[in-house]
Order: structure tokens, then sequence, then C-alpha cells
């Protein structure tokens, strides 16, 4: 398994990588929109393919 945790500062949020590295499937938790291209290189880089995003609501 492979976990990276990714900050974005300008909404203090934190975005959780979690790729299983034989099958090379990928789940983002609490993406930030703004922040689709850095997480898209991120995963070309790492030869990793993205098969779900969990957004994370807060009330």
């Amino acid at each position: 398994m492979l976990f990276r945790q990714l900050f974005d500062r300008e909404t203090s949020t934190y975005t959780y990588l979690l790729a299983d590295q034989q099958t090379q499937a990928v789940i983002l938790v609490d993406p930030v929109l703004e922040q689709v291209e850095r997480d898209s290189k991120l995963l070309t880089e790492l030869g990793l393919s993205l098969r779900y995003c969990l957004p994370v609501t807060v009330l």
C-alpha cells in the first residue's frame, strides 16, 4: 500500500492518497478542486490510476 498526505495552504485542507501498488488503483480522500493538476501530475509520476474520489463535507 502507498500512502501520501497532500496539503492545500489556501483551504488548509489535507488530501489523502491511498494506492494499491499491485493494481495501481488509487482513492483520493477529500480532494481540493483547485489542486486537480497537482494530483493528476502526482498520479502520472507514480504510474497510478485514479479509481475513486471521496469528498468530505463538514457541516
